[in-house]
């Protein structure tokens, strides 16, 4: 058996033997009985095959990977939870570098600050953090590992009220493509710390992240439905609530399939410190239309909320995104996402957004890589298992993509970019790609790191 990497270079079983010797972890290959398992992406649309899964037990093992890795000129992937729109955790027959097995956590409740490592998921972390009634934002969903999340910006819940994920890092032990180990903060290594902050994988393997925490209690928080025939009316409402939203509230919009069946759009929410006033603004949200097809809201555990968007989507189907920025819930917008999700190949297809701004905004453009913090970040994300309908789904999504065009903003987030990833990265980064790139040629000048939403060195 040999691996081989896009450029050829292959390496025997021999040589795999050496790495299986020098670490902790498994190597994992395609004759194993857990490989097919191993292997596993979310998004089932870009799954590929690699020559091993390298299941690392720690930093040291993080690093003679990467240099073996190098060594043998091997192309080299990174998987954590495994939820990448793009799929840029796997490689076609190279090495996949799984860290799911990384998965210490510590949370110092006196200090409000917890360390963790990357192969922890966001609903592991919650659930440590919720034991001493503190929280941080990162992803809406608790399925998705905490590392990607962290690296990409951390757009959860609570970022209107304390901010992005990437807002809260104290400091990172990364990897780096020469195999050192490095801490970045912003008294070691400012540069690195400044990049790992939304530019992604681009830098290195982060084996230990250090955040920030809050008090976090229950919360008031729910899903509503309406006909989708209300679409213009409703969104409107939403588009003018949120003007005057407080920070503690965050909403988001959607299109859905209503228990009765009916297509509907809905309106997520999310008010993180309830007081007598919450109930006030929950009957508002209630009345945004003339009639509920779905009310499903509370007060809840802040865990709870976390679990709300769970059952959106299924690991393994296949997705195909496309993300955008609008800067407004525009009556023509709304109505062709509405006309479009009528019109999906499939019912499970997400179309909906996400609204920013509130605490996201103390923070400048320039502050970190992640400089798109106002809005609504929107994503139109078809959902199918057949190959037999890629192009049919491919096709839908493109064309409600680009009837869209003339309604949004330059600006996208980088992780929820797919196949556009490579013509659209500098979108994501606006005016910090510059910098982002020239610390690429610091860093990382061979751009051994690039299975992610790459930044070319230097460009």
């Amino acid at each position: 058996m040999v691996l081989v990497n896009t450029a050829g270079t292959t390496v025997k079983d021999a040589t795999l033997e050496q790495l299986r010797g020098a670490i902790r972890g498994e190597v994992i290959e395609p004759n194993d009985p857990t490989y097919d398992e191993r292997k596993l992406i979310w998004n089932g649309y870009f799954q590929k095959s690699p020559g091993a899964v390298v299941r690392v037990d720690g930093a040291s093992d993080v690093i003679k990977v990467v240099k073996f890795a190098r060594e043998n000129e091997i192309e080299l992937a990174i998987k954590g939870g495994g939820h990448c729109f793009a799929g840029s955790g796997t490689t076609e027959g190279g090495l996949l570098l799984d860290t799911s097995n990384l998965r210490g956590i510590h949370v110092d409740p006196h200090r409000r600050r917890m360390v963790v490592q990357p192969g922890l998921l966001q609903g592991d972390v919650d659930a440590e953090t919720q034991s001493f009634g503190l929280a941080v934002t990162g992803s809406q969903e608790s399925y998705i590992g905490i590392g990607g999340v962290a690296l990409g910006g951390g757009l959860g819940w609570l970022a209107r009220y304390r901010g992005l994920l990437v807002d809260n890092l104290i400091s990172a032990d990364v990897v780096l493509a020469d195999g050192s180990l490095v801490r970045a903060s912003p008294e070691d290594d400012a540069d690195l710390f400044w990049a790992i902050r939304g530019g992604g994988g681009n830098y290195g393997i982060v084996t230990r992240f250090e955040f920030k925490l809050y008090p976090q209690g229950e919360c008031a928080a729910g899903i509503l439905g309406f006909p989708i025939d209300q679409t213009v009316q409703v969104t409107s409402r939403i588009d003018e609530f949120n003007k005057t939203a407080p920070n503690a509230l965050t909403t988001s919009f959607a299109f859905l399939v209503a228990p009765n069946g009916e297509h509907a759009v809905g309106m997520g929410f999310m008010h993180a410190a309830p007081d007598d006033s919450t109930e006030g603004l929950i009957e508002e949200m209630r009345g945004l239309g003339s009639r509920l097809v779905l009310d499903h809201c509370g007060v809840m555990p802040y865990v709870a909320v976390q679990r709300l968007l769970d059952e959106n989507t299924v690991a393994g189907h296949r997705y195909y995104p496309r993300s955008f920025l609008l800067p407004e819930l525009h009556p023509e917008a709304m109505q062709i996402l509405a006309d479009g999700f009528v019109n999906t190949p499939s019912q499970r297809s997400l179309v909906g957004g996400a609204q920013m701004g509130g605490a996201m905004l103390d923070v400048s453009p320039e502050a970190t890589p992640f400089p798109h913090r106002d809005g609504y970040l929107t994503s139109i994300l078809p959902s199918w298992t057949d190959p037999a309908k890629d192009e049919e789904s491919v096709e839908w999504t493109e064309r409600v993509y680009t009837e869209l065009l003339p309604y949004t903003v330059e600006g996208v987030y980088a992780n929820h970019l797919g196949t556009d990833a490579d013509e659209r990265v500098r979108e994501a980064y606006g005016k910090n790609y510059k910098r982002l790139a020239e610390l690429k040629q610091v860093y990382d000048p061979d751009n051994f790191f690039h299975r992610n939403v790459n930044i070319k060195p230097g460009s």
